[in-house]
């Protein structure tokens, strides 16, 4: 059983310690220019994540929102037999809005909400080996920031908002039966169980919240160059649930002569139903953990290369060092409490973009993205099967009245191929591939 929860639950940091799954989609004008936003957000609310100094000087009101939409497409093929299992997962929508208040020349209010943090990973289950590691893993983590930026003096704005997290966990997975231990000593596999019988399904869910802090500043140096950035602070969530667990008919006796002293014939499934009721190691039960979400920052120019075209440029980072211990802490005695220590690399993003106003009511963007990972190369799993990333994005605005601005944007990820895991233990046995298209579209108001 302990081994059995240790694979239910180790996927579960890999579900946040990605580059690639820290979403920065969170607005349709920045999707266009690769998020390059540090010192020059765009002018619609959005600096409430990309820097919370940029609301400074923003006059009258201003809302905006939209959605990013991520296509994703990838891939398993095992080495040894061939056999390619393809990436199942839905067109997933990553929405994001703002509202800002200019209360004085210098004084400008908002609160907006969007979600650095989320993944969404389904893989087949008929046929696919990486479903005892997990084949449906979802993280959704929602900030809700009321934020403040402030005008100091001609060259200097500053910023900062107050976070509330609202996070949620599901992760799924299959169990084996052939790795689960008849009586002490003698695991289904000695008693002719082929690997790869699945006789559980199991789920977690859990919820939790707490706050983070957001704070940036951008620094005009003359009439063309400002460089600013901003950080956004590591908070510790305690997560809080339920672990579920169905039994799945496997239909199996036990052979003749088998080491448990049993008659010939008896039913697996009645062995280890057992398990399945109240008290049970794979009894249905309260379970909680914590996760820390880690920090993140980003720091960057904007240069007016004329007055109507700015070229940016930002450098991000994500502290996943942070992020070192896990422990699942299970109510039902029956089931052990599990430590995990991740291995996890903090990664780092290169972001250039530009943006060129071709007239009053059209304004076009561009951007490249390039990124590292977190997983190291001996965790790479079908809940995160992540690498480094070439990323390429365009967009573009236009102003249909006085009030009102359409966005759209389009983004294309290339994700360098990597060897991974796919059966629990088995060690880095195939290749996996990834990409995606991403299509953005959003409003933008003026009050």
């Amino acid at each position: 059983m302990r081994r059995f929860a240790f694979m239910l639950f180790a996927g579960v940091p890999s579900v946040l310690a990605a580059q690639g799954f820290a979403v920065s989609e969170h607005n349709t004008c920045t999707m266009g220019r690769a998020g390059a936003a540090a010192a020059s957000p765009c002018a619609d609310g959005s600096a409430i994540y990309f820097s919370p100094a940029g609301l400074a000087g923003l006059a009258g009101k201003h809302l905006s929102f939209g959605s990013a939409f991520i296509a994703a497409s990838g891939s398993f093929t095992d080495e040894f037999t061939l056999q390619q299992t393809k990436l199942d997962n839905p067109l997933i929508p990553v929405p994001a809005g703002y509202a800002t208040y200019a209360v004085s020349p210098k004084l400008t209010v908002g609160i907006g909400a969007y979600a650095p943090y989320g993944l969404e990973t389904k893989w087949p289950v008929a046929g696919f080996a990486g479903r005892f590691l997990g084949y449906n893993t979802k993280i959704h983590s929602i900030y809700i920031q009321p934020t403040a930026g402030y005008q100091v003096n001609s060259w200097l704005k500053v910023g900062i908002g107050w976070a509330y997290i609202t996070s949620k966990l599901e992760l799924h997975q299959r169990v084996d039966l052939s790795t689960q231990q008849a009586i002490p000593g003698v695991s289904f596999a000695q008693l002719g169980i082929q690997t790869g019988t699945d006789f559980a399904d199991a789920s977690l869910n859990a919820t939790g919240n707490g706050f983070a802090v957001n704070f940036g500043a951008i620094i005009k140096l003359n009439d063309r160059l400002s460089i600013g950035g901003h950080w956004l602070t590591r908070k510790t969530i305690k997560y809080d649930g339920d672990a579920a667990f169905k039994q799945i008919a496997t239909n199996l006796t036990l052979p003749p002569n088998n080491p448990l002293g049993l008659p010939a014939g008896t039913p697996v499934d009645a062995l280890v139903l057992p398990q399945f009721v109240s008290g049970g190691a794979l009894s249905n039960g309260p379970v909680h953990t914590t996760i820390t979400l880690p920090p993140q920052g980003s720091i960057g120019f904007a240069y007016k290369l004329q007055d109507n075209w700015t070229l940016m440029a930002d450098y991000q980072t994500i502290i996943w060092g942070w992020f070192a211990t896990v422990k699942i802490d299970f109510d039902n005695p029956a089931t052990p409490d599990i430590p995990l220590v991740p291995h996890n690399k903090d990664t780092h993003a290169v972001r250039l973009g530009t943006e060129y106003r071709h007239s009053d009511k059209l304004t076009l963007r561009a951007g490249y993205l390039y990124h590292t990972s977190a997983s190291p190369s001996d965790f790479v799993t079908p809940l995160l099967p992540e690498n480094d990333r070439n990323e390429f994005t365009g967009g573009a605005s236009y102003r249909i009245s006085p009030r009102i601005v359409g966005e759209v944007a389009y983004q294309y990820i290339k994700q360098n191929d990597r060897r991974g895991e796919v059966l629990p233990g088995a060690g880095n046995t195939g290749v996996y591939t990834f990409h995606a298209h991403l299509f953005g579209a959003g409003v933008a108001l003026t009050f």
